[in-house]
């Protein structure tokens, strides 16, 4: 397979539900026109942000069905079939391939977990084998799957065994494993940025495409660090990578993920809360978070203020 390599922001997307906790999949259409006028060139749904291990098949479904409905040459749906049941990671690829969505990943099973890469190869490859036209990620995110394995013989040991295996969604700290990720077999696969705190480290060490949560609601923001870095403009993307982490760093004061959904809210799109065991931000914290927010001039480089200069 030609692996054609994505560039620019991918949001990971939040579960939308409705007030009771229901699955909404009429905001979608929103929700999406949000994202492409803020310029984000694609969506990564039902993965970690997205409550993926929350979600029902059928709920998984409709949001695939949804999703795919708003893809088009400039805007892919990569949709994340699972981690630990590999039957329905299957089930879900034939339905991508027969719905012509972009891509799909997988993480690693993460409760009986694979103890090599020949393991997690070996389970990823029927799962791929289900939709063999579409380019498939692996998603590691070793901080929450617990499983630690070299990514760089992940590389090694795939290539015979799935041929349609297009490259990684790296949510890791190993920078240096990331880079020699990049560059393995002159720089055949398409090693995708996972976190949005240091996306300016991500560019630095070649990354040319990143998915993440909080491009749902700050793209504006990493668009710009994005253009001061291409321009050689340092000062000004650390600058505006600090404003990155200042507004992370509330995340653990105000409940983890559910900040997130919290912010999204507050630019607008209401995608409903948390499902247990998270907590969801009750209205006091909220208008607390808020007024941080407001404090630090996080709405100005958030999708509510349509600037142009990032466009350019």
């Amino acid at each position: 397979m030609k692996i054609n390599k994505i560039e620019g922001l991918i949001a990971a997307t939040f579960a939308p539900y409705d007030e009771h906790g229901k699955i909404n999949p009429l905001i979608v259409s929103s929700y999406a026109s949000s994202l492409k006028a803020n310029g984000v060139n694609g969506v990564f749904i039902n993965g970690t942000t997205g409550e993926g291990a929350s979600l029902s098949l059928e709920e998984k479904q409709v949001l695939m069905e949804a999703w795919v409905k708003e893809q088009n040459e400039g805007f892919k749906v990569i949709a994340m079939l699972g981690g630990s049941n590999q039957n329905e990671s299957i089930k879900l690829g034939k339905q991508a391939a027969g719905l012509g969505l972009y891509g799909v990943a997988v993480t690693a099973p993460y409760y009986f977990r694979p103890g090599n890469v020949e393991q997690l190869v070996d389970y990823m490859q029927p799962i791929a084998a289900a939709s063999p036209g579409l380019p498939f990620y692996f998603y590691h995110i070793p901080l929450l799957t617990k499983v630690e394995l070299p990514i760089i013989g992940l590389l090694e040991t795939v290539a015979d065994k799935i041929p349609n295996f297009a490259g990684i969604k790296y949510t890791h700290h190993n920078l240096m494993e990331f880079n020699q990720c990049l560059r393995f077999k002159n720089r055949k696969y398409d090693v995708l940025w996972g976190w949005d705190e240091t996306f300016l480290a991500g560019l630095a060490m070649g990354a040319k495409g990143a998915v993440g949560s909080t491009y749902n609601f700050a793209s504006p923001l990493y668009l710009e660090i994005k253009q001061a870095f291409a321009s050689g403009n340092m000062e000004r993307a650390l600058n505006l990578q600090e404003k990155s982490i200042d507004f992370i760093q509330l995340y653990g004061k105000f409940g983890g993920p559910a900040a997130g959904k919290a912010i999204l809210k507050l630019c607008g799109i209401d995608c409903g809360n948390f499902r247990a065991p998270v907590d969801s931000l009750a209205p006091a914290k909220q208008e607390e978070l808020k007024k941080k927010l407001l404090d630090m001039s996080f709405f100005d480089f958030s999708i509510n203020n349509h600037r142009k200069s990032w466009k350019s």
